[in-house]
């Protein structure tokens, strides 16, 4: 029976192998969890093999720069977040100004030299709107890529309060710019 009992288990020798059709189904689903976990920059860092280190400078010259890094992380993370109130305040006064420009059609500005200009109130509120959304935009993507290099140099893997909540106002700006073109 080579190690095996009547049941089909090992009796002490090394385990039976699973049955070869389930990691061909689940393989393709491991891959595309590993390769989310890489682009949103989340999952796990291998510590490396033989860094433990006695001496004492080397220790703290380690603690030292993982603090910097750590430093930075929330220095970009405190960076988004200045741009999402800023890109919120955008699009929030832009759609307000699109739904007052259902009432108010064109301002009149007068220009220094006495010149008169009619502006429209929804073209204002539509480039507020999408100034506000581009900006979110680019932030988002700033702060993900300069995350994405302090991963590289060691920064444990999480997911940012802040990045999640760029992403979301980035749609909503995205749905207000929409609501403001279609009048609803």
């Amino acid at each position: 029976m080579n190690g095996e009992a009547g049941n089909g288990k090992p009796t002490g020798g090394a385990p039976i192998p699973p049955d070869s059709a389930a990691p061909a189904k689940n393989a393709w689903m491991q891959k595309i969890l590993s390769r989310l976990e890489d682009f949103l920059a989340i999952g796990r860092i291998e510590p490396q093999i033989g860094t433990v280190v006695t001496d004492t400078s080397t220790r703290l010259a380690r603690e030292r720069t993982d603090y910097a890094i750590n430093r930075t992380y929330w220095a970009a993370d405190r960076t988004l977040q200045a741009w999402v109130r800023t890109a919120l305040s955008m699009i929030s006064f832009g759609f307000t100004l699109g739904k007052l420009g259902e009432a108010v059609h064109d301002i009149e500005v007068k220009g220094l030299l006495s010149h008169v200009r009619t502006m429209s109130v929804s073209g204002i509120a539509y480039g507020l709107v999408v100034l506000g959304t581009l900006a979110l935009l680019m932030a988002t993507l700033q702060h993900w890529l300069r995350v994405r290099e302090l991963h590289r140099k060691g920064l444990p893997r999480q997911i940012s309060i802040s990045f999640i909540v760029a992403i979301i106002l980035s749609v909503v700006g995205g749905f207000a710019f929409t609501a403001l073109v279609m009048k609803v």
